[in-house]
C-alpha cells in the first residue's frame, strides 16, 4: 500500500515565492507604460483639438467684428455726389491736441506686398435721425443755413463739404461739431468754439466744450453737409503681434485686441467697373476706385494659427517633419498665386525648412484660413436713389 505524503497546512500558507513576485511586477511595469502610452497620445490628440477649437473662435470673432463695421460703413455720407465721395477730410481734434485728414470713404485699404498684412480704415456714423446729408446756403465760417435741419442735432459731429470740382473727391472738406441749433430762423446751425448743451445728454447734464471746432472750416456761402452723428467711428483693423487689433482714430482709442492667434489679414475692392449691379471675378482689386461710388463690397482674409507645436506632421516618413511644409503655404481667396507672408513666431524674417523642429518655425503649427464676401449696404443704398 503506497504511503501518502502529507501536505502540511504550515507549507500552504508560505504565500508568493520570489519569481511570482518578479513576474507580477513586470505585468504591472508593462501595464503602467502602456497606459502612459495612451495617456500621452490621447493629451495629444486633445491638445491639438483643443488649439484647433480655439484658432475656430478666434477666426470667427475676427470676421465678426470686421463684418459688422463693415455693413455699417459709410452710414452717414453713402448718397455724397462723386465730386465729394473720396475727399480728404481735414480733422483738428482739441482733447488731445491734434491734427490730421482721413478720407470721406467708407472703406480704406493699405494694402501690403508680398502677402504682408494689410490694413482696413472703416468709417461710418451713428445718428439715429432720418435726412444725413443736408445742403446749406448763407453761409458763415461757424454757421450753415440748412434747407432743413432736423435731423442735425447739437453733440452731432458733420462734414462740410464745399467748392466741389468736376472731379472725383475734389471737394474741400472739414469735420466739425455742432453746438448750435437754436436760431429762431429754424434753419441754421453754428460749429462754434462755445461750450453747449448735448441734445443727448439731455438739458440738466453740464456744458461741454467742443473739441473738433478748433480749426476753420473751408468757407463757402454753400456746399453740403453729412450728419455722422454724435458716436462716429474711424476703425482702423490692423495686426500687431499676433492679434487683430481695432482702433478708434476719431476719438483716440487704445488699440483694442479682438481676436488672438490672428496673424495675417488681407483684403480686396468690390468694384462695379462695368456699372452691371455686380462684381464679377476680375473686377477685385487691392487698389483703391477711381469713384467710390462703384464700390459695391468689400471681400476679407484672415490666417489663424493654432498654439500647439506639433512635430509629426508625417508618421510615414522618417525623421521629424513639419505639419505644414513649405510648400502648402496657406493662400488666399482662392488664388494659389495670393500666398500669405509666413514668418518665424517672434515675427522675424523666416529661416527654417520643414525638417527643422524649433518651436519658432512656423511650420510645425497648423493655420486655418477665413474668408467672406461683405456687401456694403449703405453704398448700395445710396447709389440706387
Amino acid at each position: 500500500m503506497a504511503a501518502r505524503i502529507a501536505t502540511s497546512p504550515r507549507r500552504r500558507a508560505l504565500g508568493l515565492s520570489l519569481v511570482e513576485i518578479l513576474v507580477g511586477v513586470a505585468i504591472g511595469l508593462i501595464g503602467i507604460v502602456a497606459i502612459f502610452q495612451a495617456v500621452a497620445v490621447w493629451s495629444k490628440h486633445t491638445s491639438t483639438t483643443s488649439a484647433g477649437g480655439d484658432a475656430q473662435v478666434a477666426g470667427t470673432l475676427a470676421l465678426f467684428g470686421i463684418e459688422r463695421d463693415l455693413k455699417q460703413a459709410g452710414h452717414g455720407f453713402a448718397k455724397a455726389a462723386t465730386s465729394v465721395l473720396g475727399c480728404d477730410v481735414a480733422f483738428a481734434d482739441n482733447a488731445p491736441a491734434r491734427a490730421f485728414n482721413f478720407g470721406l470713404r467708407p472703406v480704406d485699404i493699405a494694402a501690403s506686398a508680398s502677402g504682408a498684412p494689410d490694413t482696413i480704415t472703416i468709417l461710418y456714423g451713428d445718428s439715429s435721425f432720418y435726412g444725413a446729408e443736408g445742403s446749406f446756403t448763407d453761409a458763415t465760417p461757424t454757421t450753415k443755413k440748412l434747407r432743413r435741419r432736423a435731423s442735425f442735432k447739437r453733440g452731432d459731429l458733420a462734414v462740410v463739404a464745399v467748392n466741389a470740382g468736376a472731379s472725383a473727391g475734389t471737394a474741400n472738406c472739414q469735420l466739425v461739431e455742432i453746438n448750435q441749433d437754436g436760431d429762431v430762423d429754424g434753419y441754421t446751425v453754428g460749429h462754434t468754439p462755445d461750450p453747449y448743451n448735448s441734445f443727448y445728454a439731455g438739458a440738466s447734464a453740464p456744458q461741454v466744450t467742443p473739441r473738433f471746432n478748433g480749426a476753420s472750416a473751408p468757407f463757402s456761402s454753400s456746399g453740403t453737409m453729412y450728419n455722422l452723428g454724435p458716436q462716429p467711428r474711424l476703425d482702423v483693423w490692423s495686426i500687431q503681434g499676433k492679434a487683430l487689433t481695432r482702433t478708434d482714430l476719431i476719438h483716440a482709442s487704445t488699440p483694442m485686441q479682438v481676436a488672438d492667434g490672428v496673424i495675417n489679414l488681407k483684403a480686396e475692392y468690390g468694384i462695379d467697373s462695368d456699372a452691371d449691379g455686380t462684381v464679377s471675378p476680375t473686377e477685385w482689386t487691392a487698389s483703391a476706385p477711381a469713384d467710390w461710388r462703384r464700390l459695391l463690397a468689400i471681400r476679407v482674409a484672415v490666417l489663424v494659427r493654432s498654439r500647439q507645436y506639433e512635430r509629426n506632421g508625417d508618421p510615414a516618413a522618417s525623421g521629424v517633419r513639419a505639419v505644414t511644409r513649405s510648400a502648402s503655404n496657406p493662400y488666399y481667396f482662392g488664388d494659389t498665386s495670393k500666398t500669405f507672408r509666413m514668418t518665424n513666431l517672434n515675427s522675424d524674417v523666416d529661416t527654417f525648412d520643414d525638417l527643422t523642429a524649433d518651436p519658432n518655425n512656423w511650420r510645425f503649427y497648423r493655420y486655418r484660413v477665413y474668408e467672406r464676401v461683405i456687401p456694403l449696404r449703405n453704398m448700395l443704398w445710396g447709389t440706387t436713389e
